[in-house]
């Protein structure tokens, strides 16, 4: 099972970003409150956290409890959903896309900038511009 979940002391952003990504993607959000990273790998196969650094969000993915790869999100748009309500992601990210085929669909984007795109609850999307990270995993 997947989950997505947020730094112990997080943002308003990293939470709304977690809980739309887990929405459109059909996983569990946990509220992290006191939980470790090593509870929430025993339970899980993958697992994401996001986390508010100075340079932006970080999101790091986890498969059986290691980190397997990490994005800056640079920038983050919500706005109003038009149409119907597309459950899982769109992609320009070829890595992440392929780490979470197996766990929701996948569209893939042809676009210079990485980019995720999904729907969330209430009519909102949210477009997140995405920057690799030096020591990805």
């Amino acid at each position: 099972m997947t989950l997505v979940t947020t730094s112990r002391r997080s943002t308003l952003a990293t939470r709304s970003i977690a809980k739309d990504l887990a929405f459109a993607t059909g996983a569990g959000y946990l509220s992290r409150g006191k939980h470790g990273l090593r509870e929430i790998s025993d339970e899980h196969d993958l697992f994401i956290v996001f986390e508010q650094q100075r340079a932006g969000i970080l999101m790091t993915l986890y498969r059986e409890g290691e980190p397997c790869l990490m994005r800056i999100i640079k920038k983050h748009d919500t706005g109003v959903r038009e149409g119907h309500l597309y459950r899982g992601i769109r992609t320009s990210d070829h890595e992440l896309g392929g780490i979470l085929e197996g766990t929701c669909t996948v569209d893939y984007l042809d676009h210079n900038d990485l980019v995720l795109a999904f729907d969330g609850p209430q009519k909102r999307c949210m477009t997140l511009i995405l920057g690799r990270v030096l020591d990805d995993a």
